[in-house]
């Protein structure tokens, strides 16, 4: 709590066995007095981001993080309704024992896989082009659109088949075939004689 206002934050531990341990303490209701302890640590002197988790005698090396989005926390009372507590935005790695310490201070990984490497995957830098050729890319886009060529350019409508060869791979590769064309349709006709009822010819019914 930092005043009146409630701050939460994200443990992400590196060393499988540590969480284990760290799960096993905070769901076991066991002595408070013999149970061992989880202290945080921040060096004061320094920038603040870096400390030393301890749990029981054991030390590791810890960093605090900005996370390349906000998480959103929320709680409950009776497992139905969320009310919303805070934006999380930082969040507090510990690595594993005897490793140096961490010198980043923003995390490149989000909280779930999917978010993984998002801070190079979606906040890139921006590319840095002349006005000009912005404004030139548009008007071809813009010609592009209206079924044109931009100046200087040709289109090619290539009619591609996806070809298989023999050892299971295969590619698109260019019709060079001409496809045989489709022969013509005919009606058929069924014909059957009527019996005649005069000295005339026999007359002849489609149907």
């Amino acid at each position: 709590m930092s005043g009146d206002r409630e701050e939460q934050l994200l443990l992400r531990v590196q060393d499988k066995a540590l969480a284990d341990r760290i799960r096993q303490v905070l769901r076991e209701n066991a002595d408070t007095s013999t149970a061992p302890k989880l202290e945080i640590h921040f060096d004061e002197n320094g920038s603040g981001r870096r400390g030393t988790f301890k749990l029981g005698n054991d030390s590791f090396p810890l960093s605090l993080q900005d996370l390349p989005t906000i998480v959103d926390s929320y709680k409950t009372y009776d497992d139905i309704n969320l009310v919303k507590s805070a934006n999380i935005g930082q969040v507090l790695v510990v690595g594993k024992e005897g490793a140096s310490q961490s010198q980043a201070t923003k995390c490149k990984d989000g909280v779930t896989l999917v978010m993984r490497d998002a801070r190079k995957r979606v906040f890139q830098k921006p590319h840095n082009v002349d006005l000009a050729t912005m404004r030139q890319l548009e008007e071809d886009l813009l010609i592009l659109a209206s079924g044109q060529a931009p100046q200087n350019m040709e289109i090619t409508d290539v009619e591609e088949e996806y070809v298989v060869r023999d050892d299971g791979t295969g590619s698109w590769q260019p019709v060079t075939k001409q496809r045989a064309a489709a022969a013509p349709t005919t009606k058929k006709q069924k014909t059957k004689q009527a019996p005649s009822t005069s000295s005339g010819p026999a007359e002849i019914e489609e149907f």
